[in-house]
């Protein structure tokens, strides 16, 4: 039974939702009864009338098709596609009917599971390393099979527009790139290439720039003298640069691009935005330290890399909108992040996703469609592969966010634990040898980047360099060591650093109005954290048992309550990644100091409604560790060392002491130094008294540029004892304006020995805000100190399913007894606020 499509791009489990033929497979355990779907061969088809006027070259363009696609036109086969992410044009114009007349087109998307069955027929079953093995036969987005944060939602259909191009003469492709700038930034020189779709005597490319302000940058005329390619360097005087985010401006020229006849007559136009700026990866020598740098150079500026990883934001790809895209990138730019790693399991995203990227300064390291795989190596594979790559670098190379291509995800690391290899063998051959797969990584891919892209940066993996794929001392690694692997404290990540941090994280629940939200309908006896249903949105394996394992060594928690345990899980993510990033910026120093260069959180976002490693779920809801991550990588930020770390004691190993002494140490990311004020307070919470630090309270300090300056060590006070339990906050103020720019509270470890008097609460009152485009003021006080206060409006009913939640100038706070924080908020459109906070 046809059925018209209830929009377009489609993929089928968005018409059968749409139709309530399969139920939501975002809500309680719904996944497991939408698997026949996959199993499934779908047809679409569409009837359209052929214009009335027909230019030379009459061609069907789809833009991806997911993914085994067999298309007829008026009955006669004229495409087979296999590859969803490599558009195809197709020449129509010999199967068309005459003008005005009725053409009816049928596309028939065999199911992933049976071609995969009859791959592994032919060429046999692979090593399995994650989810179903048909998938490294498949160039469909991996995730489609299941990820360890991702339902099995095997799609298929026209997942990105289709549409009829006729033509005599066209601009296939422009690609701008800086060449080249100078060291004061006087002058850029770029290269732009134009290609076009055949070659014709006497036309010319005419592109006019203009910055973001429509000022005219340049007229360039690039004759193609007969040829179907020009090209032409240009020096542009006093360029306004594209910066990352808190570098500078993250500014776009606009080009317009027309294809001209000698006569004058306009044949094509193309537009399109492009930044100057010059990027490179830095790897040179450490003063005594082994290996070399992984350090990203922006306009000759060496900065930190603060990053999120990138999953694909849907399983069902057409529903992401361009808002969509932009909110998820304003949000992570509000987080301060400068980069974005998208990761290889998911898609080469869209242009609505890079138009945000280019937009809000954020640096994008792209991995090729790879991960964790035992990919196959034949012929025909090779073939395909090749030609995605092309297809992908012609689409990004323009981007100025684009800082990297990665050509895949983990597939090294991988390999390194099941056999043995030479990792200094860059070259080859490599298909007879136990890892053939180096011939994709390490030969088609570079290949088709240094042809078509040369001026970006490829990197073979990730984790990729030295000894092995995981080396700390060169390149890039993926730091599992906390959470994976030995399951170490995440107290430890600062001594697990690599030159290069691609890949972290530690789980926390959704906000716990995504947990309503995925658990609604199930009965009571559901709603606890053992449940099947939450394990059925927890994909991780043993991830259960790691929550409570982290959990038990750090906080006391409430298994009988799903809503603390939920906040449990979320303070425990919070505090997690601001060990991680306090850290590891402090290891980034000035000139041959740059120990680490580098941290991309798994994850920033989510693809549907769970528990997993990111910081924003699926509904763009901030998770508390969100406002921890924007501190950690604000333009300043401060940070402690306690030594010793925690008071929990060690039979085999007890030290003589474990009164505490601090090590204080600031990042300052931006491009000049900061004068300010450096603020102490101790507060005894086991006898409630402030600790008089005279000399220590207060002092100006200087904060390099670019880099983390050391600030000073504080020794015991004579006033601590071996029972104390020390908080100490420090903070970083303008002394111009008295605005504290940074601060951070540091509490004495494990949470759990911690006791607070019953009856101990925390006053918040909400007011008008009066400045700088916020709504409201919240203030919290309270006698007590307080950690993991977390601000949330009281829900009255009106919320939508998809609302976002309020945004927050700062949340998830500790505070010190006696004191009053006040943030600013959007978005509370006059409901009240709770505060919910460590062992409240």
């Amino acid at each position: 039974k046809w059925a018209a499509v209830t929009s377009f791009p489609s993929v089928i489990h968005q018409e059968l939702l749409a139709r309530d033929l399969i139920p939501n497979y975002h809500i309680g355990q719904n996944e497991r009864q939408i698997q026949w779907v996959g199993q499934c061969d779908w047809e679409y088809r569409a009837q359209f009338v052929t214009p009335k006027k027909l230019l030379s070259n009459t061609d069907l363009v789809f833009e991806g098709l997911d993914t085994f696609a067999t298309i007829t036109l008026n009955g006669n086969q004229i495409l087979r596609s296999e590859n969803m992410f490599v558009p195809a044009r197709v020449n129509a114009k010999d199967y068309l009917r005459d003008p005005g007349e009725e053409n009816e087109i049928v596309i028939t998307f065999e199911s992933a599971v049976k071609v995969g069955s009859q791959f592994e027929k032919i060429y046999g079953k692979r090593r399995a390393w994650m989810r179903d093995t048909k998938r490294y036969y498949e160039r469909k987005a991996q995730y489609s099979w299941g990820w360890d944060w991702g339902p099995i939602v095997l799609t298929a259909g026209p997942w990105k527009p289709a549409y009829l191009d006729t033509y005599d003469t066209k601009i296939e492709d422009v690609y701008f790139r800086t060449l080249s700038l100078a060291p004061n930034h006087t002058n850029a020189d770029i290269g732009i290439d134009v290609n076009i779709s055949s070659a014709n005597t006497n036309l010319q490319a005419l592109v006019t720039l203009t910055d973001a302000k429509g000022k005219e940058a340049a007229n360039i005329s690039i004759p193609l003298n007969g040829t179907d390619a020009g090209s032409i360097e240009w020096r542009i005087k006093s360029p306004k640069l594209w910066w990352p985010n808190g570098q500078g401006q993250a500014h776009l020229y606009n080009a317009s691009i027309k294809l001209v006849s000698s006569e004058g007559t306009i044949l094509d136009t193309k537009s399109l935005k492009f930044g100057v700026r010059t990027t490179e990866v830095i790897q040179q020598p450490l003063n005594g330290e082994p290996g070399t740098t992984f350090m990203f150079r922006v306009n000759g500026r060496d900065i930190f890399a603060q990053g999120g990883n990138w999953i694909p934001a849907d399983n069902l790809l057409p529903t992401i909108t361009r808002k969509r895209y932009f909110d998820w990138i304003k949000l992570g730019a509000y987080s301060h992040l400068n980069m974005i790693r998208v990761w290889g399991g998911g898609i080469y995203e869209t242009d609505d996703f890079f138009d945000a990227c280019d937009a809000h300064g954020i640096l994008v390291w792209q991995d090729f469609g790879f991960a964790c795989g035992d990919y196959p190596t034949n012929s025909d594979f090779l073939s395909a592969v090749r030609e995605e790559a092309s297809s992908v670098v012609l689409q990004l190379r323009n981007r100025a966010s684009l800082a990297l291509f990665a050509g895949d995800n983990e597939d090294f690391m991988l390999t390194d634990l099941i056999t043995k290899y030479d990792h200094s063998d860059t070259t080859g051959p490599f298909l007879d040898t136990n890892f053939p797969q180096r011939e994709i990584f390490l030969k088609i891919l570079p290949e088709e980047c240094t042809r078509l892209a040369p001026t970006t940066q490829y990197w073979p993996s990730s984790p990729w360099g030295g000894s092995t794929a995981n080396d700390p001392t060169v390149g890039d690694i993926h730091q599992w060591s906390v959470w994976h692997g030995p399951q170490l404290p995440y107290q430890s990540y600062p001594q697990l650093a690599g030159r290069f941090v691609s890949e972290f994280g530690m789980h926390g629940f959704p906000v716990e109005r995504t947990v309503d939200y995925f658990t609604r309908g199930a009965p009571a006896t559901e709603l606890h954290p053992q449940s099947r249903t939450i394990d059925c949105h927890n994909k991780g394996e043993g991830a259960h048992t790691r929550i409570a394992r982290y959990l038990a060594e750090n906080f006391r928690f409430d298994m009988q309550s799903l809503s603390n345990f939920t906040y449990a899980s979320q303070l425990m993510q919070s505090e997690a990644y601001g060990y991680a990033l306090r850290g590891w910026k402090r290891l980034f120093g000035g000139p041959g100091k740059e120990k680490c260069a580098g941290a991309i959180i798994w994850q920033l976002n989510d693809v549907y409604p769970c528990t997993s490693w990111a910081y924003v779920d699926y509904f763009l809801r901030p998770k508390p560790a969100f406002y921890t991550i924007r501190r950690a990588f604000a333009p300043v930020s401060v940070g402690v060392m306690r030594e010793p770390a925690s008071r929990w004691i060690d039979e085999d190993h007890p030290l003589e002491s474990y009164i505490p002494s601090f090590e204080t140490f600031a990042h300052n990311t931006t491009a000049s130094e900061k004068e300010l004020e450096l603020r102490i307070a101790a507060f005894d919470f086991s006898n409630g008294e402030w600790t008089e630090l005279g000399d220590h309270r207060k002092r100006k300090v200087t904060l390099q540029a670019g880099q983390n300056t050391e600030l000073g060590r504080l020794e015991r006070q004579d006033a601590w004892g071996e029972e104390s339990l020390v908080i100490l906050e420090v903070e970083l103020v303008d002394q111009d304006n008295g605005e504290v720019v940074a601060r951070h509270v540091d509490w004495p470890e494990p949470y759990r020995y911690l006791n607070w008097p019953k009856g101990t609460s925390v006053s918040v009152a909400v007011s008008e805000a009066e400045k700088d485009g916020w709504e409201n003021t919240v203030s919290i006080k309270s006698a007590q100190p307080f950690k993991g206060v977390w601000l949330e409006p009281v829900y009255d009913g009106t919320e939508k399913d998809d609302d976002t939640e309020p945004l927050w100038e700062d949340n998830m706070l500790d505070l010190m007894p006696g004191q009053e924080l006040s943030v600013r908020v959007n978005g509370l459109r006059g409901r009240k606020v709770k505060a919910r906070f460590m062992y409240d």
